[in-house]
């Protein structure tokens, strides 16, 4: 994992460590600009992109939603820098304009937005794909991305947008019901492609409120599968996504499926470190770095 320039400018919880599922692997707070409620902003690593920069994203805690507002520690810096600190927001740092952060993968989603409601579909593919060049798993540019695909008669890259916004987190936005819905119409795969799109007529993306979902067999097996034909960056990802959903459930339905979350973030850990751009825990990151 590359660190960022200027890492010294912001105070880090060097000793963050990911024992839950919320916030993501791959994120570290630190304290400048936290409000004070409980969220935070901190670097985080997308999926491999681990040899990169990382990007600065916010919690929503109440949400359990990641906001990537910077696409640089640079560029969070230099918001930071020109807080007015008596303004009415109180110095929050917002999403940066497009024009101050060309690569801001928020800033780039809701400009992409407002041009799909104006129609402007080319303009809009374009932003939604610059802002998945930086945030591969961001499910909200995917499901955007996805229907603009559609819309477009691009049916090869839909189903790929559709399968990559299944998944990914819900920490990044969705959930891709329509994308799923779609996938169900499209004609079946052969046996040696992608397991969500094989089992996608299977699952319902229904979470909560039952004692039984068919849902979890179904994503477990598609990451032993990813795993199997050595597609270690969708494994890492649907880890995620199992990870925040199965901590969405009651203790009760977890013992039933056999989940215990920190067993299942430590195989997170192990096949993170597999990706040839390095491992995505911080943690070890520090170390190394104190070493």
């Amino acid at each position: 994992m590359q660190l960022p320039a200027n890492l010294q400018l912001i105070s880090l919880d060097k000793d963050w460590q990911h024992g839950q599922s919320y916030p993501p692997l791959g994120f570290t707070p630190f304290s400048e600009s936290a409000l004070g409620n409980g969220d935070s902003f901190g670097l985080y690593w997308p999926i491999g992109r681990e040899a990169m920069e990382p990007i600065v994203v916010e919690t929503w805690h109440d949400e359990w939603r990641i906001q990537p507002h910077f696409s640089s520690l640079a560029a969070f810096l230099k918001a930071h820098a020109q807080l007015d600190q008596d303004d009415e927001d109180g110095g929050y740092v917002d999403t940066p304009a497009l024009a101050d952060d060309p690569a801001s993968p928020r800033a780039t989603f809701l400009a992409a937005k407002e041009l799909i409601a104006r129609q402007d579909s080319v303009a809009a593919i374009a932003l939604l794909e610059a802002a998945l060049a930086i945030l591969p798993e961001y499910t909200d540019a995917l499901v955007a991305l996805h229907g603009q695909y559609v819309r477009a008669g691009r049916i090869d890259e839909a189903v790929k947008m559709a399968i990559q916004a299944i998944i990914s987190p819900p920490s990044f936005g969705g959930p891709p019901l329509k994308a799923l819905h779609w996938l169900r119409q499209q004609p079946l795969p052969d046996a040696e492609s992608d397991p969500i799109w094989r089992s996608c007529q299977q699952l319902s993306f229904s979470f909560g409120g039952s004692k039984e979902n068919a849902d979890y067999p179904l994503l477990a097996a598609a990451i032993d599968t990813y795993l199997e034909q050595g597609k270690l960056r969708s494994a890492s990802t649907l880890m995620q996504t199992y990870a925040e959903l199965m901590s969405a459930e009651t203790v009760s339905f977890q013992e039933r499926y056999g989940f215990d979350q920190a067993a299942f973030i430590a195989r997170q850990i192990a096949v993170g470190a597999q990706l040839a751009e390095g491992g995505r825990d911080p943690a070890r990151l520090w170390a190394v770095q104190s070493a």
